[in-house]
């Protein structure tokens, strides 16, 4: 199966949206409070903290071709792989501290819990697992192929109208470096996924239209009010 051209289609797209997103411009450009970058900064703390159990249960479901990738990217979002130096909660954590908002952490922290929580605890869109695990996948292929492209202008801009720190910014620096590799083995994963668990192309575009039927880079970084927005220049 070779889903890549509609997938990068979808996924350029939702990046495209983020990027020509009024809050996005006015972060870039300096138009923003202390308050609104700080917001920024907390919801993407929030949204990746638990990645490494995302990508646990990923692994869980890999299909052979794919496993000793998603093995890697879990291994190195733990910050245990050889090459990988600090986990990427810890990074977030450093972030954190360096932009002052040490105080919040541990709500940041309970919020990144409660969102997993909320997603186990949810009705099923869908029939079965592997169409959960899809879904799954096809999201978190999504950020990487997203961050891969835009996380460095995130840190040039938190560096230039934050004052934040090189150290402050290495998350976003790490990803917009390490993701460029993790998006193109994504297309590869997509497919093996498809292919192992005999998901037809017709269903799986359907699968992954639905779980890209919002922005959720918006949504997860911006909030519902500028999602609602995107939404309506739809």
């Amino acid at each position: 199966m070779a889903l890549r051209p509609y997938m990068e289609g979808l996924y350029q797209k939702h990046t495209d949206d983020l990027v020509g997103c009024a809050e996005f411009v006015a972060l870039e450009s300096g138009q923003v409070s202390r308050a609104g970058y700080d917001r920024f900064l907390e919801n993407v703390i929030r949204t990746h903290l638990k990645s490494p159990q995302l990508l646990a249960f990923l692994f869980a479901l890999a299909p052979p071709r794919a496993a000793e990738r998603l093995r890697h990217n879990m291994l190195e979002e733990l910050g245990l792989d050889q090459e990988s130096g600090a986990s990427h909660p810890s990074l977030l954590r450093v972030l954190a501290t360096e932009a002052g908002l040490g105080s919040v952490l541990t709500q940041l922290e309970a919020g990144a819990a409660q969102d997993l929580k909320k997603m186990v605890e949810e009705p099923l869109l869908f029939g079965t697992l592997k169409e959960v695990g899809f879904s799954a996948l096809v999201e978190i292929c999504a950020f990487e192929f997203m961050l891969s492209r835009v996380a460095g202008r995130m840190a040039r801009a938190l560096a230039a109208h934050r004052g934040l720190s090189a150290r402050a910014i290495e998350w976003f620096t790490h990803h917009s470096e390490v993701d460029v590799g993790h998006a193109e083995q994504g297309f590869e994963n997509l497919d093996a996924y498809a292919d192992y668990y005999s998901l037809a192309e017709e269903d799986a575009r359907t699968l992954a239209g639905m779980a890209l039927r919002d922005n959720v880079f918006i949504k997860r970084y911006f909030g519902e009010l500028p999602l609602a927005r995107a939404r309506s220049l739809l």
